[in-house]
């Protein structure tokens, strides 16, 4: 389990200070919609940095929605992924005949 995880599913994060004083200083709702924390649904906290894992101040973190949670996780993600320029490795030729199958479903 890498320590990222294995961080996110213990105790120390669950009952951690900056982690406890988010959700109250956010009112138990999310910092980009209305949503309020139930028990059914409860708020996810976001790490805005990593530089402090394991050891989290308030200002890394930002309580938010599951629905908030994963629009903002695919967001940056794609920002970051669009900055990395493809290495000619990475793409498959659709054009290249080393991909073509045979009748036979063997590679040519």
């Amino acid at each position: 389990m890498n320590f990222y995880r294995k961080h996110i599913t213990s105790s120390k994060w669950r009952h951690g200070a900056a982690r406890l004083g988010e959700l109250q200083a956010s009112g138990h709702q999310c910092r980009l919609c209305p949503k309020e924390a139930t028990p059914d649904d409860p708020l996810e906290v976001h790490h805005r940095t990593y530089a402090n894992l394991g050891d989290e101040r308030a200002e890394d973190l930002t309580a938010l929605c599951h629905e908030c949670h994963r629009e903002v996780t695919n967001f940056l993600r794609a920002r970051q992924y669009a900055e990395i320029e493809p290495k000619r490795a990475d793409v498959v030729r659709l054009r290249d005949p080393r991909c073509w199958a045979s009748a036979t479903g063997k590679v040519a």
